[in-house]
């Protein structure tokens, strides 16, 4: 993150012709004046989806100086979409629940590319959770304010721990 910060201009075209990620179909990046990384995204929804009428999405990233801390703010429709995984405050996505495992969660050295990946895959879900009212994968919670990591409730997503463990 430490290369994005330094020039998010060369980070967004790295994301728009070098990178292996699905769907970014215009990128611009910018410094803001208290240093932190702005990347404007546009993320084309998956061949499939996009036959079922699934929407371009328009997303702001902003990552904050050292690189530890991102928001991800939709820009597409947002007045008049719903979201499930939404802060009320300042507005960005809720993209992870901070008392998940590691291997479940985006770390800053993971990088730019597994973060967009991230970003575009939960506004898929958002989608998906607008025209269904189920989400499609196991639920974090929301508005717990116990100290206790999130309880892992399928199999499905124990495995997922195991495959990805960061130990």
């Amino acid at each position: 993150m430490t290369a994005v910060l330094q020039d998010p201009a060369a980070a967004a075209d790295h994301l728009l012709r070098h990178a292996d990620v699905f769907g970014v179909a215009q990128a611009a990046g910018h410094t803001t004046a208290l240093g932190a990384a702005r990347l404007e995204l546009t993320l084309l929804p998956l061949p499939a989806f996009a036959a079922d009428g699934y929407p371009v999405e328009q997303i702001r990233l902003v990552i904050l100086p050292p690189g530890n801390r991102v928001h991800a703010y939709p820009r597409t429709g947002t007045s008049s979409r719903p979201y499930k995984h939404r802060n009320l405050q300042p507005g960005d996505l809720c993209l992870q629940y901070d008392r998940d495992d590691l291997a479940l969660r985006w770390l800053p050295e993971d990088g730019l590319e597994p973060l967009v990946t991230l970003v575009h895959r939960h506004l898929i879900f958002e989608e998906a959770w607008r025209r269904s009212g189920e989400w499609p994968c196991e639920d974090a919670p929301h508005g717990d304010d116990r100290n206790a990591p999130h309880r892992i409730a399928t199999i499905a997503m124990r495995k997922e721990i195991g495959r990805w463990s960061r130990t």
